[in-house]
């Protein structure tokens, strides 16, 4: 599996999990901005992937981050944060389970942390970290 279609599978299963509220964004903060000025919340935005390939073994590992965000007040109670991180908790998991149900995917072990403001947008939310086992072909 290329980053590519990787990208594109994560892409479908975050469109899939919001069931047509919010939307996926994958790039830099910059078009982060223009995007959820467009599109609105929630958000799921996928860094950029980066892993490993061993030549031999014909594995690679792709490290995978995202956040899953809602616009917040610029100053929010500790109140208000909670129930930002609850939803966003909720639509996570979500995505986590869609995405376990993939066949070639493999244990997905999970690492996760609370985000009380992420950019210039007053987003909160959830970001997770984790790793996948892909098969590559050397065959070009």
């Amino acid at each position: 599996m290329t980053y590519a279609e990787l990208e594109a599978l994560i892409g479908r299963i975050a469109l899939d999990t919001l069931a047509g509220v919010g939307h996926f964004h994958c790039g830099g903060s910059d078009s982060l901005k223009q995007a959820v000025e467009n599109h609105g919340y929630p958000v799921i935005d996928l860094d950029p992937i980066t892993g490993t390939r061993n030549i031999e073994t014909g594995n690679k590992v792709a490290t995978i981050t995202m956040g899953f965000f809602e616009k917040h007040e610029n100053s929010p109670s500790a109140s208000e944060l909670q129930a930002i991180y609850s939803r966003q908790e909720a639509i996570s998991a979500r995505f986590l389970v869609m995405l376990d149900d993939e066949d070639d995917l493999g244990n997905i072990m999970v690492k996760d942390s609370l985000v009380p403001h992420h950019t210039a947008q007053n987003l909160a939310g959830i970001a997770i970290q984790f790793t996948l086992k892909l098969p590559i072909s050397l065959c070009f």
